[in-house]
């Protein structure tokens, strides 16, 4: 690449990333432990089937969210300042709207299902619908923070989430009771207090709209009645498969095996999300009208990215099993689903790149049509595996629901422009190329620490 400046952010966007990841692992692990210890293999599957039910209603948040967050960013790029400030404000209106809505509906109308739920459970939905609130601000904030390339700031963000529960536990641990309430009160508690600390970010990140008048047009409707109308829907599309998988495991199996399968889940997105693409999805669209650049950065980051995967999941057979059985012997049940999801570590790398360039290319019709394949081969495989092989066939199912979604995107980068394509021979081939590009990051990571450090 001729110009070094997207690297250079890249790099330094992962790095924080890196760096707090690493803390929020060791803080969330406490979390986990002490949640974990603290409720009954049914309680568990209780709270994990809680939280899912919760993240499928609130997709109406997230509703155009993508295709609205991917133009704002590219108004910005392209100089448009204006039209970024203004579909910022109309965006992010209507998303409140919508969280105050769905907030009062599950708060005061829920407790008309006392017939079917326990006062306790309806107790926890009424708790954990306060994250509506709570959701259908931060979206708002974090994508301008993330639009100053503030990624340190936004990075954080997790930590700060993880330690800020880690204290709410322990005050029920000192001087109340810890229950599965109680864990949902520290979930609710942590987002808010996350939200308050990114708010000087947020302040700050706005200054340069300051003086900057709202352009007169209305951008919101326009975008979501055309090519962002694939995406009005395609969220639903997307938390459906989601939503049914723990109902169907109870439906089919029993509340305790959920908590086993979600533990294995659990433990692949956790590796999964170690993944450096958290930058992009910002980086991306300041790049878009750089066809070549474009491609450039879409096959490096699938070479780079299936390789360390490959590596990651070796990693993971060897120290994951002893850690597990340490610290959360109950779960050791979970190892074996476990090291076999790790088959999908390459496909999710593949995945996780591909879906920010499509965001950023405007495909959310081929995302749609591709969530709703999804969601029929799932709902067909929950049927015909479930019953045959309990558990596995929900392993089954997820390696090869991950194998047609890369598949597919794959043979639609192959048939459309720009052609983002990757030569699959060349995956595991190190060559001239990749020794320069090497060089580059040494050289970027050299300065960068002279530069922070002094050592010059």
């Amino acid at each position: 690449m001729n110009d070094n400046s997207f690297l250079k952010n890249y790099l330094k966007g992962e790095a924080s990333y890196g760096f707090w990841s690493v803390a929020t692992r060791l803080i969330g692990m406490i979390n986990t432990f002490i949640t974990i210890g603290a409720l009954t293999l049914y309680e568990y599957g209780s709270f994990q089937l809680l939280l899912v039910s919760y993240a499928g209603v609130a997709t109406f948040l997230s509703i155009g969210g993508g295709v609205i967050r991917n133009d704002i960013l590219r108004f910005e790029a392209e100089g448009r300042s204006a039209d970024a400030k203004k579909l910022f404000y109309e965006s992010s209106i209507a998303r409140i709207c919508i969280g105050l809505i769905l907030w009062a509906f599950v708060f005061f109308n829920f407790g008309f299902l006392s017939f079917h739920f326990s006062a306790s459970y309806i107790s926890l939905v009424r708790i954990i619908s306060f994250l509506f609130l709570h959701d259908s601000i931060i979206t708002s904030v974090t994508t301008l923070i993330e639009m100053r390339k503030k990624f340190n700031v936004i990075a954080s963000r997790t930590s700060i989430a993880k330690a800020a529960q880690l204290l709410v536990l322990f005050y029920f641990i000192l001087f109340k009771n810890l229950n599965l309430q109680a864990v949902v009160i520290s979930l609710v508690i942590s987002m808010f207090i996350t939200l308050a600390f990114l708010l000087p970010a947020f302040f700050e990140a706005y200054k340069p709209w300051k003086n900057i008048k709202n352009s007169p047009k209305n951008f919101l409707f326009k975008i979501l009645s055309s090519y962002g109308k694939w995406e009005l829907f395609q969220p639903m599309a997307g938390k459906l498969t989601s939503f049914l998988e723990p109902w169907a495991i109870k439906l089919f199996i029993s509340t305790e095996a959920v908590a086993i399968f979600s533990v294995a889940q659990t433990l692949l997105a956790t590796v999964a999300s170690s993944f450096p693409v958290r930058t992009l999805s910002t980086l991306v669209p300041f790049e878009i009208n750089d066809e070549e650049k474009l491609r450039k950065i879409y096959t490096s980051g699938i070479k780079y990215l299936v390789s360390l995967s490959v590596v990651i999941g070796v990693g993971c057979l060897i120290f994951v099993p002893p850690f597990i059985s340490i610290f959360f012997n109950k779960y050791v049940v979970s190892l074996p689903f476990f090291r076999v999801l790790l088959v999908n570590l390459p496909f999710l790398a593949i995945s996780a790149v591909s879906s920010i360039f499509l965001i950023a290319l405007r495909r959310q019709k081929f995302l749609f049509f591709q969530k709703i394949l999804k969601t029929i081969v799932a709902v067909a495989l929950y049927l015909l595996l479930l019953p045959l092989f309990g558990l596995w066939g929900i392993v089954i199912q997820n390696i090869i629901l991950t194998f047609i979604t890369t598949a597919s995107i794959y043979i639609y980068f192959e048939r459309t422009k720009p052609k983002l394509f990757v030569n699959w021979r060349d995956i595991f081939r190190y060559n001239e190329e990749d020794r320069i590009f090497l060089k580059k990051i040494i050289a970027i990571v050299k300065s960068y620490i002279g530069n922070k450090f002094l050592f010059r």
